[in-house]
């Protein structure tokens, strides 16, 4: 799993033809962490006169793939624009700006820098599209994962018209 957190995080909001990413609350930390190797090719707010707008303060990074990694929401930017990032480089702060209802950090990533055009976030950085608690096995200060790292994820189920809801957990 590559997430933009180290250690617990989790999946507030899925992605859906209505929401071209997934919504991330860190839990270990708020720090906000490149996923991929790239280039920094916008780092601010999305509107520097309308704070309310869209993704608020976010960082784009195109990464070596050629493809946009979006970070949005954010409270604090610790890169600029042109500047080279790695996997695991530390960029922001996780937050509440924009259109936003809460701190989270929304992730996702696009063909092109602009609305639209959006990956399948899951499958590239492996972060289970549903909602619920992950651990990326990754702690700050660390670069190797943890071997026990243990995801979980709330679930609710309808069979035969009755519903169910618990957690599973990945051994």
């Amino acid at each position: 799993m590559n997430s933009p957190y180290m250690g617990k995080f989790q999946v507030t909001q899925i992605q859906h033809s209505q929401h071209d990413g997934l919504d991330l609350v860190g839990i270990d930390s708020k720090e906000i962490h490149a996923t991929v190797n790239g280039t920094v090719v916008f780092a601010g707010w999305e509107n520097s006169n309308d704070h309310s707008q869209g993704f608020g303060q976010y960082v784009c990074i195109q990464g070596s793939d050629g493809h946009f990694y979006y970070y949005g929401h954010l409270s604090g930017v610790s890169v600029k624009y042109g500047q080279a990032v790695k996997c695991t480089d530390v960029i922001g702060i996780e937050g509440n700006t924009g259109n936003s209802t809460g701190s989270h950090c929304h992730y996702c990533c696009r063909k092109q820098n602009a609305r639209g055009n959006a990956f399948d976030i899951s499958s590239i950085s492996g972060i289970p599209n549903a909602l619920g608690t992950y651990d990326d096995g990754y702690r700050p200060g660390s670069a190797v994962p943890v071997q026990s790292a243990k995801k979980t994820a709330e679930i609710t189920v309808k069979i035969e018209g009755r519903t169910f809801s618990g957690q599973i957990s990945e051994q």
